[in-house]
């Protein structure tokens, strides 16, 4: 990952739209509070995106002069040392002296109109907001709550209230072709979004494109801005075909910034 692609990935974070606001479990975390690492500090791009992003996020915790790290992947374990769950981040506000547990997603989610209503899954098809959401508001978002949690809490860092905060990123992309469609629950209006198709459809929507700009996975959670879409080299639309034959493919037009997923024509099947 070059210093562009790094630098776009950090300012991400500080300042993309989110995929979900405020919710009744956790605020949506002031990023006002982050800080910008040295050009020294740079994230490792050789590990999935979720690990990534986590560790893009530590940098700018770290380099925060208003935040202090207390931990990170703090996991929570009840009597029987069996694990209820681990906590990304706990913080520490310098100034308030506030302690904070902060989850972060980042997300992508393909709309799927059907019989019973709209789904959203994941390009990895067993992915699903709707179970996402839930999973984060019965159990990631009130770990800190959990009497075990709080014992922890209070016994490292003398902690006797602990506010829960979020950050969740991502993108909603919709079918090509559709004009009208809703919303998931809890997803901001001015999220990121985009489209998808089937590569089967291909020729009924892009039959006079010749080339496109795929984006690389630790880049999907970026604004494609318009320096980096042309540091990103163009590709082919067989070389596109030939990587959505197996996996979710993230491209951009050459002169757009509208994110699109081409998949397989096996996806969901």
């Amino acid at each position: 990952m070059n210093n562009l692609h790094s630098n776009a990935l950090l300012q991400s974070i500080k300042d993309a739209p989110l995929l979900v606001g405020d919710l009744s479990e956790a605020a949506s975390f002031d990023r006002a509070l982050l800080g910008m690492p040295t050009a020294e500090m740079r994230p490792n791009a050789n590990q999935k995106l979720g690990h990534l992003f986590e560790d893009t996020l530590h940098l700018l915790l770290s380099a925060s002069d208003q935040l202090e790290v207390l931990a990170d992947h703090l996991q929570v374990f009840d009597r029987n040392q069996i694990t209820l769950g681990e906590m990304d981040y706990i913080l520490r506000d310098v100034r308030t002296q506030q302690v904070f547990q902060l989850e972060l997603a980042v997300k992508f989610y393909l709309g799927m109109p059907t019989a019973e209503g709209w789904s959203f899954p994941g390009p990895n098809p067993h992915d699903n907001w709707q179970r996402k959401l839930q999973h984060m508001r019965r159990h990631q978002l009130t770990l800190a709550q959990r009497p075990e949690a709080q014992a922890l809490l209070a016994e490292r860092w003398g902690c006797a209230e602990v506010e829960a905060r979020q950050l969740i990123y991502g993108c909603i992309c919709y079918p090509m072709g559709v004009a009208e469609y809703p919303l998931p629950e809890s997803v901001r209006p001015d999220c990121r979004q985009g489209r998808w198709l089937y590569a089967q459809d291909w020729q009924h929507f892009f039959a006079d494109t010749s080339e496109v700009c795929m984006i690389p996975k630790p880049l999907w959670p970026v604004v494609m801005t318009a320096p980096l879409r042309e540091s990103l080299p163009r590709a082919s639309i067989s070389a596109l075909h030939a990587a959505s034959a197996e996996r979710c493919v993230m491209f951009v037009l050459p002169n757009s910034e509208e994110p699109h997923f081409l998949v397989p024509n096996h996806w969901l099947g």
